[in-house]
């Protein structure tokens, strides 16, 4: 019986092939938001091409972080010259 998140995943676990875990993932995407989008959901939501209320949900924990939006979050802040790890 490991810790588990709110999404019920077990905490500390992998999420990508860099051993990033879901709650480094999350602090990722909040980098991200925060120094590429002005730290609007809104902006960020369109960057990602998510809904705003799936980000919400992401940034909160409600939803699990995974392998695609750490990818994705790392693309785009390559793209904009962001560091963000």
């Amino acid at each position: 019986m490991g810790t588990e998140n709110k999404s019920g995943q077990a905490a500390g676990k992998a999420v990508d092939d860099r051993g990033t875990t879901e709650a480094e993932g999350r602090t990722l995407l909040k980098k991200l938001r925060d120094a590429g989008f002005e730290g609007s959901d809104d902006k960020f939501s369109i960057a990602l091409g998510r809904p705003i209320q799936e980000v919400v949900e992401l940034l909160s924990g409600a939803l699990p972080v995974d392998d695609d939006l750490v990818m994705k979050a790392r693309g785009i802040a390559k793209q904009r010259g962001l560091e963000i790890e």
